[in-house]
């Protein structure tokens, strides 16, 4: 067993604690690497001792012993009469790069707060007294949530990973497929946990799309159309700047893309696209997607354009629609099939915080308690579509 809190042993060495009639020691552990051993009795009172082994582990911040009773007992009833320790997971300190973007503020932070599985580590920040390199070096940092600019993904995430913490990059992972390999490469090396922070799969709503989706229940999928568009106020946000990864492909086409590669069970083979430049970036990106079946769909992402959020899946036997797919609260529970025979069916979920449900994912999933649900394999995938779709999209003009 580990020491308490304050007590850092300097190898490992045999710790013994005394046994009081019915006592119960809350003990903050450093790690669950330990082995317990039969210990003589001194006086009338039984011992307890453990190996302590101090190597780092995040599998635990506390142990519930419950301790032999003293007084005349023999070795059976006091195996009988002692429990296994009963071991509580403690929640994963997560540290931030870039504390002044709007999203980790307005919704990871939060998320991290709330989350019994997570705790929120140091945040650092370009202009901030704490930096991104103090937030890595912490001891304390188990995991580090990235939501810096698209274009330094890459440069954080490995030295993240070199540093030993798990991460949660914000998306897109990174502004090419081989950025994207190449951190799942080094994270693979460092073993340590890679996931890209994409929020809206976890939205229970989310879910039961993707399931109907596959479900086979639309019959054969014909077409799809997709679109998120909104207008982003100009200044100095990154997404305005070519040379930042910026634009709308890479802000929201993982939300129109996604559910298109679920329903289809993969990529097109075929992908066409046009995009309007304004300044250094794609203000709007219009798509044209074929695959094998015959199955066609169309994306519209927009930074330029007024908000608009739109799913349509139309199969042979039903249409799915879903109305602000991309950014579920609470209150977006429901989704319309439309039957081959013109009746609409209406069907309903629970109401969630995507954001929370994701932290508690990866929460779970460094603890080792349920993998990440979305493979890095679909970000692989994702991000080499949006590779092609900027090889031949065609620019249709430039506005200063």
């Amino acid at each position: 067993m580990c020491p308490p809190v304050g007590i850092t042993p300097r190898s490992p060495r045999p710790c013994v604690l005394p046994a009081t009639s019915r006592a119960t020691a809350l003990l903050r552990c450093r790690c669950l690497r330990f082995t317990l051993l039969a210990g003589p009795s001194i006086g009338r009172l039984p011992i307890i001792c453990c190996l302590v082994n101090p190597a780092p582990c995040l599998l635990s911040s506390r142990v519930t012993w419950s301790m032999c009773s003293n007084g005349r007992t023999d070795r059976r009833q006091a195996r009988q009469r002692c429990r296994v320790p009963d071991t509580v997971v403690r929640p994963v300190t997560i540290g931030v790069l870039g504390g002044t973007s709007w999203i980790a503020n307005e919704a990871v932070i939060p998320a991290i707060n709330a989350s019994p599985g997570a705790t929120l580590g140091r945040v650092g920040s370009r202009s901030g007294s704490i930096s991104y390199a103090d937030v890595l070096a912490d001891p304390l940092v188990d995991a580090v949530y990235i939501a810096l600019p698209n274009d330094t993904h890459f440069e954080w995430v490995l030295a993240a990973a070199a540093a030993h913490k798990h991460v949660l990059c914000e998306k897109p992972m990174g502004v090419s497929q081989a950025e994207v390999r190449g951190m799942i490469e080094a994270c693979d090396a460092a073993e340590v946990l890679l996931a890209e922070a994409f929020m809206t799969p976890f939205h229970p709503r989310s879910l039961a799309v993707d399931a109907y989706l596959r479900s086979g229940e639309l019959g054969e999928i014909r077409h799809m159309d997709a679109a998120f568009t909104f207008c982003l106020a100009p200044g100095d946000n990154y997404r305005w700047l070519g040379e930042r990864g910026g634009g709308a492909l890479l802000d929201v086409g993982i939300y129109c893309l996604s559910p298109l590669l679920t329903a289809m069970g993969g990529p097109p083979s075929n992908v066409a696209a046009r995009a309007t430049v304004t300044g250094t970036v794609d203000g709007t990106t219009a798509v044209w997607l074929e695959w094998p079946t015959g199955a066609t769909a169309s994306v519209v992402t927009s930074i330029e354009l007024a908000e608009r959020q739109s799913l349509l899946v139309c199969g042979t036997s039903a249409s799915l629609t879903v109305d602000r797919p991309f950014t579920p609260g609470e209150k977006d529970t429901s989704f319309s099939i439309t039957h081959s025979d013109g009746r609409v069916e209406r069907r309903t979920t629970a109401g969630a915080n995507s954001y929370l449900a994701m932290i508690e994912a990866f929460a779970a999933a460094v603890h080792g308690q349920a993998k990440w649900p979305r493979p890095l394999s679909e970000s692989v995938i994702m991000a080499e579509l949006c590779d092609r779709i900027r090889e031949v999209a065609s620019v249709t003009g430039v506005t200063p």
